[in-house]
């Protein structure tokens, strides 16, 4: 797509410029993006989100014919998320763009939608592992849980590895905590993923052998897990999550936010996009990190 009018100062095709660059960016980042596939997305009215957390239960009671129900009520915790905001915003001379002989602006705005994606998708894997082994997200400091990383069988490089027997834990470990039912994703990194293309027996687990399903893109739910790949996941371990149940938040304080400005004087064009918003997590013990499968 070749932009036209920039040097123009008609106010028709400056517009149609902006809708332009609009379109484009959006349709970059809009199918590479993951958090609404992890995350629940709710909007946030503020710089400061507070939300409640429960990890307690109503235990019902047996009751003889004259007694009484038993109380009960379930304990909560208030928490809150800082919104951050994150962006980036290139310059072009416009002379570059009436001189390239390729199309500069278009280069520039794909690479845009890409590398905001890209943040995105580590920011949320990266605070999707802080949840289970400890640290700071967005303003609130969580604890690590170690019952939820589980050691594999084997490096998955290694003759000895037993993917299937490391996934089956993973899952375990979520039941333990009464997170084992739901729909559970496992993601992986390019790297790691490699090795379950050829690995035997979750090959032999998955279709007897033949790994066409595999080779068409389409790939397996062991136990009932989809695979997710990215290259923003971590390449030495891998994370099971529950998203019914580990209640991980997407706060939406301003979606891509996209502002073009065309400068007389200098004659340059600036495309400046950003994004609000914050992650918090409602159940940490829907999660399950397997450490070291590579090294």
């Amino acid at each position: 797509m070749a932009f036209t009018g920039v040097g123009s100062t008609s106010n028709q095709s400056w517009a149609l410029f902006k809708e332009q660059v609009d379109y484009k960016i959006i349709k970059a980042l809009q199918p590479k993006i993951i958090y609404p596939t992890l995350c629940k997305v709710y909007p946030a009215n503020g710089p400061v989100v507070d939300y409640n957390t429960t990890d307690s239960w109503l235990q019902p009671g047996k009751v003889s014919e004259s007694g009484e129900f038993e109380s009960g009520a379930l304990d909560y915790e208030r928490q809150y998320a800082s919104i951050k905001e994150i962006g980036v915003a290139p310059r072009i001379p416009v002379n570059w763009i009436k001189d390239a002989k390729w199309d500069v602006v278009n280069e520039h705005v794909e690479a845009i939608g890409f590398g905001i994606a890209r943040y995105l998708n580590s920011d949320v894997l990266s605070s999707i592992d802080t949840f289970i082994t400890g640290g700071d997200v967005d303003g609130r400091t969580y604890t690590a849980l170690s019952s939820h990383i589980v050691t594999p069988t084997a490096l998955w490089s290694a003759t000895s590895s037993d993917i299937v027997r490391d996934i089956a834990a993973g899952i375990t470990a979520l039941s333990a905590d009464d997170a084992g039912d739901g729909k559970k994703y496992l993601i992986l990194h390019p790297d790691a993923m490699n090795y379950i293309y050829i690995d035997p027996l979750f090959l032999k687990y998955i279709n007897s052998g033949k790994n066409e399903l595999l080779d068409r893109g389409i790939y397996p739910t062991p136990y009932g897990v989809d695979i997710l790949v990215t290259t923003q996941a971590d390449p030495l371990a891998a994370l099971l999550v529950n998203v019914d149940l580990a209640n991980i938040k997407y706060y939406e304080r301003e979606s891509l936010v996209i502002e073009i400005e065309k400068s007389a004087r200098s004659k340059n064009i600036d495309i400046v996009a950003s994004i609000r918003y914050a992650l918090a997590c409602g159940r940490p013990k829907g999660i399950v990190k397997i450490a070291a499968i590579l090294e």
